[in-house]
């Protein structure tokens, strides 16, 4: 691909030829229309930057949803929270939400996300937990650990004697051994405050948010969790500042919040945000007894996952075990084979090779199956969970609900997926299509690859409404 100028693309950059430029998505989006949004990242306000979530959903696009079928006083629903980005601009607004998530870190995110806080509070616990560190950061100052090196095994059987640490398989692989005490430290520190569990939560958070990057491992790819070669190489020339890290990064989660509490304090905010763990193909059970489902949802805005991309479950491997969300490895296994998208899916969860009646979509899993049959497994049953989410979702919108579902096609065996037009055809039966167009997914941190090595540089927005 070249740019406009005739040089040669490459990565993850893009060219805007073919799309319409703006600054936003206009109110009344252009059916078929594909836009380059000159401003790709929106605004950081609020809580969005706690936590970097893979494959977030794009903000500008969730306010261009929630400013034209939202309404103050009125409840949106996400079947696939993440990061809970529908539901902290739903909370700005006014509008009740609630989300629902296989993932327990996202939903601990976006509980954290969705709960305002106190930030002059809050500042006041982070130096409660500073004078309880104290005494441990400066012995890392006066014990300087050289670039690359690490404490003896004998200093490190002596420190965590004393703490908890969680049992994550080939730890040390993860992590050196004084990044293990720090961490551990911290969550000590932070049990000894006397805090609310929303406010516990909220340091929680903090320091899921620094783990990947205190790691071993490669901060940056958003498909799962590895220590590549490159980052072996930075890894033996750095020091890592744990104390730094979360200290740092929880003063900019205070600011964060600060921002969403004065929204909720001048503003007498009402709304509810609620945050369900559990899965999606179980919609009619998770929701029958929530107050705000009583009368049919009117609203959906959801970014579903995309087929064998992101690998959630590796991807949090490291925060769910530091966080005691998983507590052994026979537990996170048994995690990994609930997500829809995931990877690999075994004989034993799906065996079949089903016929959609939707010929494009048959074609596709055959050609895939005439390469590799796992593949074409996972992408089947990605597409059954899909058809069975919206069969979920028509029990529990209200008829004429709208449904805004934004999402990006896929290659397997470098056979082109054409995702969108498949979900409108296994929608059809309960939604009916009434505008579509898209968009440049410019946000490089938003661009992850796919497992062939392509990547998703763009995604459709789909409105239906329920039948």
């Amino acid at each position: 691909m070249k740019s406009e100028s005739g040089r040669k693309l490459k990565g993850r950059e893009i060219s805007s030829e073919g799309y319409t430029r703006v600054e936003k998505l206009p109110r009344i989006a252009e059916q078929g229309v594909s836009y380059w949004i000159e401003s790709p990242n929106g605004r950081y306000e609020y809580t969005h930057r706690l936590f970097r979530f893979p494959a977030k959903f794009h903000p500008p696009v969730v306010r261009w949803a929630l400013g034209n079928y939202g309404r103050k006083g009125s409840v949106v629903f996400d079947p696939f929270t993440g990061s809970g980005t529908v539901q902290v601009e739903a909370l700005i607004r006014d509008i009740s939400s609630i989300g629902v998530d296989v993932d327990p870190l996202a939903c601990l995110i976006t509980r954290v996300k969705t709960t305002p806080l106190n930030p002059e509070r809050l500042q006041e616990h982070l130096n409660e937990i500073q004078k309880k560190l104290k005494p441990f950061m400066q012995f890392r100052l006066d014990h300087a650990i050289s670039p690359g090196s690490d404490i003896t095994e004998g200093q490190y059987a002596r420190d965590v004697a004393e703490l908890t640490v969680p049992g994550i398989p080939n730890i040390f692989h993860w992590f050196r051994r004084y990044v293990i005490i720090d961490l551990a430290r911290i969550l000590w520190a932070i049990g000894q405050i006397d805090l609310t569990v929303q406010e516990s939560q909220f340091f929680q958070a903090c320091i899921a948010a620094i783990i990947r990057r205190v790691s071993n491992a490669d901060p940056d790819p958003v498909s799962g969790l590895e220590v590549t070669c490159i980052q072996a190489e930075k890894n033996s020339k750095r020091i890592i500042r744990v104390y730094d890290n979360f200290i740092n990064k929880t003063h900019q989660a205070i600011q964060g919040m600060g921002d969403l509490w004065r929204v909720y304090d001048t503003k007498g905010l009402k709304a509810e945000p609620h945050v369900i763990r559990g899965d999606v193909l179980n919609l009619r059970e998770l929701l029958c007894d929530d107050p705000l489902v009583q009368d049919g949802l009117p609203l959906v805005i959801t970014s579903p996952p995309y087929c064998r991309s992101v690998e959630y479950y590796r991807r949090h491997q490291l925060e769910m075990y530091w966080l005691s969300l998983v507590n052994d490895q026979t537990e996170h296994i048994i995690l990994t084979h609930t997500y829809i998208g995931r990877k690999l899916v075994r004989i034993s969860d799906w065996s079949e090779i089903l016929e959609f009646g939707v010929k494009p979509l048959d074609d596709t899993l055959h050609r895939i199956a005439e390469y590799d049959v796992t593949k074409a497994r996972t992408v089947n049953h990605y597409f059954y969970s899909m058809g069975q989410v919206f069969n979920e979702l028509k029990w529990v919108m209200k008829r004429g609900g709208t449904l805004v579902c934004v999402i990006g096609n896929s290659v397997c065996c470098k056979i082109s997926i054409p995702t969108a037009d498949f979900i409108v055809a296994l929608a059809s039966e309960h939604f009916e299509l009434k505008k579509r167009f898209s968009y440049a997914l410019r946000n490089h941190s938003m661009q992850y690859g796919l497992w062939n090595g392509d990547g998703i540089k763009e995604e459709h927005v789909l409105i239906m409404k329920s039948k």
